[in-house]
């Protein structure tokens, strides 16, 4: 059973999502409501990651910059809001933000692969490669590092990005899914579909529960032709979360999908 008991647990649970709503409309937080050890940077830190790696990245942001003002010494967090104003293409403020963080930590491998990213988004290919080589070359490399240097390479049309991918892959822990998730996203907004899929069910082999890697998953099948693999994926997302809308909405269209193309079949069967 662990430390808690399992009303103990569900307790924490309850009181902790609670506090989630009450961050996002901006109210302070109760002290009495949780443990004065919940508060410090590294929760906040669990909770940006939770609503990141479930696609709430304007959420994790608010989460993110709260562990930074509790201790702005972790540089995890500020990997975090970085990679929180990529991901809604706010690329002048992530380029912004990499550079106060490497003001503090001026030879971190992941935060110098970042501004190599920022220099990639930009087509400054030469300079974002020379960049991830000088990332690299840090003491304490970490996945996230060759994660970018994939995606810079990937960006450039390189055939050598898939070497990059599997060696964070080889740097992470066998159990963590955040870095087979985030390549495969990568490979997804790039339109290659089957490598997509393949980093994607990597992830969901350590984190079954995630409704957004399931939607993904799903929008791979689709895209590669696996319609009933593509309903079955997004049934799950739904399973999970019944009220996240994209997955409604893919499964809605699949199916529709699906219909329309077996009378399709069947009319063109009568007029043969």
């Amino acid at each position: 059973m662990g430390r808690f008991s399992k009303l103990e647990r569900e307790t924490q649970d309850a009181l902790a999502r609670q506090k989630i709503e009450e961050i996002r409309e901006g109210e302070k937080p109760k002290a009495a409501e949780l443990p004065r050890e919940e508060y410090d940077a590294p929760y906040y830190i669990k909770m940006a990651d939770d609503l990141f790696f479930r696609g709430e990245f304007r959420e994790a942001l608010q989460f993110y910059s709260r562990a930074i003002q509790l201790d702005s010494s972790i540089h995890y967090p500020w990997l975090g809001q970085i990679y929180c104003l990529i991901e809604m293409n706010q690329l002048k403020e992530a380029d912004l933000w990499t550079g106060r963080a490497l003001e503090l930590f001026p030879e971190d491998s992941a935060l110098l692969s970042l501004r190599a990213m920022m220099y990639a988004n930009r087509g400054m290919y030469k300079r974002a490669i020379n960049a991830s080589d000088y990332a690299i070359s840090r003491k304490g490399v970490l996945p996230h590092s060759y994660v970018a240097r994939g995606y810079i390479l990937l960006t450039a049309d390189n055939k050598n990005a898939h070497f990059c991918f599997m060696k964070a892959l080889e740097l992470a822990d066998s159990n963590d899914f955040r870095i087979p998730m985030s390549i495969g996203l990568i490979y997804l907004k790039r339109k290659q579909y089957s490598k997509a899929l393949d980093f994607l069910l990597r992830a969901c082999a350590c984190n079954v529960a995630n409704y957004f890697l399931w939607h993904h998953m799903g929008l791979c099948y689709q895209k590669l032709g696996f319609t009933n693999k593509a309903m079955e994926s997004f049934q799950h997302a739904l399973d999970q979360n019944p009220e996240y809308t994209p997955a409604k909405d893919a499964l809605l269209s699949v199916t529709h999908s699906s219909v329309f193309s077996r009378l399709f079949r069947r009319l063109i069967g009568i007029i043969r």
